[in-house]
């Protein structure tokens, strides 16, 4: 079967089977093209987004979601700082309209926020040092604090909702460095 007749089935998938498909992936089975990684999750975003379907059916597509950013980034080499930004928008959205769900990494503030910060390799300071002079940097390092911008962008959504701490002090300061950033 084509990728593309691959695609258009999936739409009419049930989400249990969206999540057999991609668990039984392997290198050699998996399709290798992001944009059809990116086409496919499109169908489980739109559901996750829709606010008229219950919490849980929303968090169930928004795992699926996840699970398909994963696999474009394991399988179609997306940029892990795309596919980490993905992956915490999502989140975020969720944690923000539907709450924390207790026992669930995926949908609790404080794990979101480790999650991102785990990401950054920068250092909230060394950002603001270079946004200070971004127009003059080389490309790369443009490139690297715009991809942190993006990145902590979610974060504003959830941060109240992260009990105090040094993770929820280093967000923060991440987040006051943001509006800095190109």
């Amino acid at each position: 079967m084509s990728e593309q007749v691959l695609a258009a089935e999936m739409d009419e998938w049930p989400s249990s089977q969206l999540r057999l498909w991609i668990t039984t992936l392997t290198e050699a089975s998996a399709p290798a093209e992001t944009n059809w990684w990116l086409r496919v999750r499109i169908m489980p975003q739109s559901r996750a987004y829709n606010r008229r379907l219950a919490a849980d059916v929303r968090r169930e597509w928004a795992m699926v979601f996840l699970l398909l950013v994963e696999g474009s980034e394991r399988f179609a080499g997306l940029d892990r700082w795309e596919a980490a930004t993905d992956a915490a928008s999502m989140r975020a959205l969720l944690i923000n309209e539907l709450g924390p769900l207790p026992g669930d990494e995926t949908w609790d503030p404080a794990a979101l926020v480790r999650s991102v910060l785990a990401t950054t390799t920068l250092h909230p300071q060394a950002a603001s040092e270079l946004a200070r002079r971004w127009r003059a940097l080389p490309r790369e390092e443009m490139l690297l604090l715009r991809r942190h911008k993006n990145l902590l962008a979610p974060l504003t959504m959830v941060i109240d909702r992260v009990p105090a701490g040094s993770d929820r002090d280093v967000a923060r300061a991440w987040l006051a460095v943001r509006a800095s950033l190109p």
